[in-house]
């Protein structure tokens, strides 16, 4: 090949299409990359008479790909958990038992999601309610019952013969003999 102005521009022509076929490959693979988006989807809290000293439970659903991320808790942006692993996946929880009164907006983190709630929190706990033991009542009181008499069967005859024999003159008897062969 010879150098000449044609051979060099063709290079440089040839060069720079390269550069930018390499160029275009590279914006194309960097714009669809997918990202590892991680989602908290909701936050949801137990119980509503919210007391300072009281336990409640923290759930927070979470989705995306990155789902079994890290998720952090946190109180007015006071991080009060470390990191916890979700478990089961797709979600998370956590006890809070919050310091003071006033409002708290609570907070769950993961990846570059985060969702919030906010609860109003008031003085002191709730006390339990007092439970009373129902009176105790005794059992009804009946009067003695005599207990039942028997009488004895009456004495007679229920028919003649013997049964050995199988001849016999009572109803009994007929029953007896016909059982055993005579008549």
């Amino acid at each position: 090949m010879s150098n000449t102005p044609l051979t060099r521009r063709l290079s440089l022509g040839l060069a720079a299409a390269g550069l930018a076929v390499a160029a275009g490959t590279a914006a194309v693979l960097t714009t669809t990359a997918p990202t590892a988006d991680a989602a908290v989807i909701a936050i949801g809290i137990t119980g509503s008479d919210f007391r300072v000293g009281n336990t409640y439970t923290l759930r927070a659903e979470l989705g995306g790909a990155s789902v079994g991320l890290l998720v952090y808790w946190s109180d007015n942006g006071e991080d009060f958990s470390g990191p916890k692993v979700p478990w089961p996946v797709g979600e998370a929880s956590i006890d809070w038992v919050p310091q003071t009164p006033g409002q708290h907006v609570l907070t769950a983190a993961q990846g570059g999601s985060t969702n919030s709630i906010v609860v109003n929190v008031g003085t002191g706990t709730t006390a339990p309610p007092t439970t009373t033991a129902p009176p105790t009542t005794e059992p009804p009181t009946t009067e003695p019952t005599t207990p039942p008499t028997t009488t004895k069967p009456g004495t007679g005859s229920a028919g003649s013969g013997s049964a050995s024999s199988g001849s016999g003159t009572g109803s009994a008897g007929k029953i007896l003999g016909g059982l055993l062969g005579s008549s």
